[in-house]
């Protein structure tokens, strides 16, 4: 007989449990699909790649060893804009805050680094995702994968409650990708940081140019043209036979 070979799968992470846990925060009643939560691991992916590869420059540029939270704050101004930088910045600094003055665990007692900082995305993947990015040799700083997770559940949070919003106007209970293409496309800052990114299966916004809309005075002269005619028409005194 044939020996069976137990082939080893490697396992694939992703953040999907850590979303639905943010959009429960934000929209209890709400619910994600399975391809709204697929659109949002990517988005998340994406841009935490980003960030980290951005925060890995300017370290090669300062001619630092060590990749700190300095980095990524200044990476996350460059990347995102406007008012989405501000206060994506103000909640990365929050949680390095709590995280920095938190109060040691107790005996027998593990906290995750995530519950010392008050965030449900996990520092540690962040962690990870830095150091693929990061060159052989260097460090990194204690605070940065906090910072970065921070700012990725912040827009996260950003990206669910506008999905929500757009679910609710449509009657429906779970977020699917055409809600976040809709969310994304309606607000400035965030249609402007995806750029020209589009989400698989969210369909285009509905926009018809001016040029090909119908002429609104050319019609309403049409109309009273019209009308005009058959008013003649009608004081017209009919001939006798």
């Amino acid at each position: 007989m044939r020996s069976r070979k137990r082939t080893n799968r490697k396992k694939v992470y992703t953040f999907k449990p850590h979303i639905y846990k943010v959009l429960k925060q934000v929209h209890p009643d709400t619910g994600l699909t399975t391809e709204g939560k697929e659109q949002m691991n990517h988005f998340v992916e994406h841009f935490a790649d980003k960030i980290a590869d951005e925060a890995v420059f300017l370290a090669k540029k300062e001619h630092k060893a060590t990749i700190s939270s300095r980095e990524i704050q200044t990476a996350v101004r460059l990347v995102l804009p406007g008012e989405l930088a501000k206060h994506a910045v103000s909640e990365g600094v929050k949680a390095v805050t709590k995280y920095t003055s938190g109060h040691p665990s107790k005996k027998g007692k593990k906290v995750s680094k995530s519950a010392k900082a008050g965030l449900q995305f996990p520092v540690t993947r962040f962690k990870t995702i830095l150091q693929k990015h990061a060159p052989k040799g260097a460090r990194i700083g204690e605070g940065a994968p906090v910072y970065l997770a921070a700012v990725m559940e912040y827009l996260t949070a950003e990206m669910m409650e506008l999905g929500g919003n757009v679910a609710r106007y449509h009657k429906k209970t779970n977020i699917n990708p055409r809600h976040l293409q809709l969310a994304v496309g309606n607000d400035e800052e965030l249609n402007e940081m995806l750029g020209k990114h589009h989400m698989v299966g969210g369909g285009v916004l509905p926009n018809i140019h001016a040029v090909l809309l119908p002429d609104k005075k050319k019609k309403q002269k049409q109309q009273s043209a019209r009308r005009k005619k058959a008013r003649k028409r009608s004081r017209k005194p009919k001939k006798k036979l």
